[in-house]
Formats: C-alpha cells, sequence, structure tokens
C-alpha cells in the first residue's frame, strides 16, 4: 500500500469510526420500536388524514421514523419546489426523528405530462438540495447520520448519494438505500441508464458497508429500506431482466454470508405485508431474512416495528400501527 493510499485508509478509518460511535451513543435500551410509513398524500383526502397521521405516530413511544418514499401520488401531481419546500416542513412536525428516502414519485416519474415533465435527474438533485444536506434526521428531536456522500467522499461517483444514509441503534444497523419503483429508472433513455448503473453500484458499495459495521459483536442485526418492491410478486424470469437484478445478487449473496437476522423493509406496492424473504430472482428462501412492506395509498396507516436486541434470531416484532382500518376509507 503506498502512502497515499495508506493516508486515505486511515482517513477514511478514523471517519468512520467517530461518525459510528456518535450514532451508537444515542441512548437506547435493548427493546424499542419504530415506526415505518411510505407512500402516502396521494389524494385530497390522504392529504387530509396526514397531519393526523404523523400526530399519532408522534403520541407513540418511537426511537425513529421511516419514510421509504413516495410522498405525493405518480401522476397528476407536479414536482415543483414549492411541493418539496412544503414536505420537509410537515416531516418536521414530527416529535420523532424522521429518516426520508426518495421515492420514485417524487423524481424518477415527474418526466410525466402530467407532473409537470421535469428531468428526473434535474430533480433527484432538487430532492438532494432540499432534504439530504444535513448530518442529522429531519424532525424536532434529531440524531446524528452517517451519509455515503461522507464515508466515500474521495469517489467521484459514490460521494454523489448524500441520501443513502446509516445509523445504528439499540444493537442494530440500519442503513437506507436509493432503490426506486419505476423498474429503478431504467430503461427510458441513455442518461437515466447511466445513473441507475451508477447508482446501483453506489447501494450495493453501503449495503456492504452497512453489513461490515454490523459484523461487530454488540450489533444483533441489520435492518434496509428502500422504496421499490423489487419484485417480489413478479416472475423469477421478469426481474433477473430488470433493474434489479444487480442490487438483488449483491443483497442475496451478502445475506446468506452475514447470517445475523436482517429485516428487508419497502414500500411501492402499497399492500402491508410481513413474510419470510424469497429472493425475487429465484424465489427461494433465505432464512435470515425479513420481508415487511408499508402501507400506501389509499390506506392511511404506519407500520410498527418492535426491535429486542436481546433475541439474536428474531429480534424484529412487526404489527399494523393501527391509526385506521384497512378499508382505503
Amino acid at each position: 500500500m503506498n502512502s497515499l493510499l495508506k493516508t486515505l485508509f486511515l482517513a477514511f478509518a478514523v471517519f468512520t469510526f467517530f461518525n459510528l460511535a456518535a450514532c451508537s451513543s444515542l441512548p437506547a435500551s435493548h427493546t424499542y420500536s419504530f415506526a415505518l410509513i411510505g407512500d402516502q398524500q396521494y389524494s385530497p383526502r390522504e392529504e387530509a388524514l396526514f397531519p393526523d397521521l404523523l400526530d399519532a405516530i408522534s403520541r407513540e413511544s418511537l426511537a425513529f421514523v421511516v419514510h421509504v418514499g413516495d410522498f405525493k401520488a405518480g401522476s397528476n401531481a407536479p414536482c415543483t419546489d414549492a411541493l418539496y419546500v412544503q414536505r420537509r416542513d410537515e416531516f418536521n412536525r414530527s416529535r420523532h426523528p424522521f429518516i426520508l428516502l426518495p421515492g420514485d414519485n417524487d423524481w424518477v416519474d415527474c418526466r410525466r405530462p402530467t407532473n409537470g415533465a421535469y428531468a428526473p435527474l434535474e430533480r433527484m438533485k432538487k430532492l438532494r438540495d432540499i432534504f439530504y444536506t444535513s448530518s442529522e434526521t429531519l424532525g424536532k428531536n434529531r440524531f446524528p447520520l452517517l451519509r455515503q456522500s461522507d464515508v466515500f467522499a474521495a469517489d467521484p461517483v459514490l460521494s454523489r448519494y448524500t441520501e443513502n444514509t446509516l445509523w445504528i441503534h439499540g444493537g442494530v444497523v440500519y442503513a437506507a438505500l436509493n432503490i426506486q419503483g419505476s423498474n429503478d429508472n431504467k430503461g427510458f433513455d441513455a442518461a437515466n441508464d447511466a445513473e441507475q448503473v451508477e447508482r446501483t453500484r453506489a447501494n450495493i458499495a453501503w449495503l456492504k458497508h452497512a453489513m461490515i459495521t454490523a459484523r461487530a459483536d454488540n450489533i444483533t442485526g441489520l435492518a434496509i429500506f428502500l422504496q421499490a418492491n423489487p419484485g417480489f410478486e413478479e416472475a423469477a424470469a421478469m426481474v433477473q431482466k430488470s433493474g434489479f437484478r444487480d442490487f438483488l445478487e449483491a443483497f442475496d449473496a451478502a445475506a446468506i454470508a452475514f447470517g445475523k437476522p436482517i429485516l428487508f423493509a419497502h414500500g411501492d406496492s402499497h399492500h402491508f405485508r410481513v413474510e419470510p424473504y424469497r429472493s425475487p430472482l429465484d424465489k427461494q428462501a433465505i432464512s435470515n431474512v425479513t420481508r415487511v412492506e408499508g402501507y400506501g395509498s389509499p390506506f392511511v396507516n404506519w407500520v410498527n416495528v418492535t426491535v429486542n436486541a436481546n433475541d439474536r434470531v428474531t429480534p424484529f416484532t412487526i404489527k399494523s400501527g393501527g391509526f385506521l382500518p384497512d378499508l382505503g376509507r
């Protein structure tokens, strides 16, 4: 290892240590709960209910809230700067620390004429400018986040992904990844295809970083969050041709090698469900991974995930937040 590489490696190690120490120093018991939401505020009805949903979540004793993206409808919902600022202000009303992932409705699908015919890559940049410049979560009470852009600051590609974050709480490593519905922004044009390839590289690098972090003896498991349903209900042959293939191949191999419990949390298809993970690529089960999908439009609700970090086999208990019956009313 030459002197420059050694210097960069040491700087990276020191930076990672101090940032992870800051995250892990959060007050946390070994049993706690967090909220999972996403795919909300699609209609006037849902807009009207969302403040009540957020207030209901804020009344709960929770460690944090994760929103897996899609804070607006995919059509007939212009992707304006004003809407982005409005959503940021709404999410900052959360009493709990609030982590937002970008969703395809929020940038990929902004190319649609009814959404304003925006350029998706420009809209993703605007999301970064509005939501992902701080070293902390959103919400009234905040804690530090480790961003991929800081960990890989020397890499001209990986350093772009400020939205990919990591935090440690109560014996679990949590990682947010920018993986999108709408085939992960693949198949539209050359520029967006190139973006999807680069972002997949970034997501795989961030997944590996999270798993390395979670190998520590004092860590019970790992939870990852993404917007997309990467094809759980699709035929395996279709998924193997999709924009999700490379990430899923990397995840499946890493999850098997990792061995500890993993929570695979996503949105996109709007049906609350908890089930054993079966790889979309071949429908084979990976026994240490649990899949959870959160509610989405027209269902206005949240998912309560309780973590018992003393349980090294099944640390995640998942149930409805019980805000509204699942009637879509």
